[in-house]
């Protein structure tokens, strides 16, 4: 699983986050039960910044690219290009716990 050979600054390639709408979320998992996916609803992003909701997080990312979904239940931020793979990092701490997580979103301008 955590690939040595392919690091960046001390990170170890996990894998890869597939991106269909332009935006990614942190949360705990904890929480889901609670999203709101805005099925069968008219798409209005009307006062919906911040709510913990798909609707919430486009208006979020639309108008800051970034920020705090539910009261801290989630983060939503923008991505690099938009839709796409992108290439997942970790690190450990001296305990193995996981203490890093980077998603490079842009990668190399080479």
């Amino acid at each position: 699983m955590f690939d040595k050979k392919m690091t960046i600054d001390n990170l170890g390639y996990v894998g890869d986050i597939a991106i269909d709408s332009g935006q990614a979320m942190v949360g705990d998992p904890c929480y889901l039960d609670e999203w709101n996916t805005n099925r069968g609803e008219e798409w209005d992003l009307e006062g919906k910044i911040g709510q913990y909701s798909y609707q919430g997080a486009s208006a979020t990312t639309i108008k800051h690219s970034m920020g705090q979904l539910g009261n801290g239940r989630a983060f939503v931020f923008s991505t690099g290009y938009g839709d796409g793979m992108y290439p997942v990092y970790i690190s450990f701490d001296e305990n193995d716990r996981v203490s890093k997580v980077v998603i490079d979103f842009i990668g190399d301008e080479e």
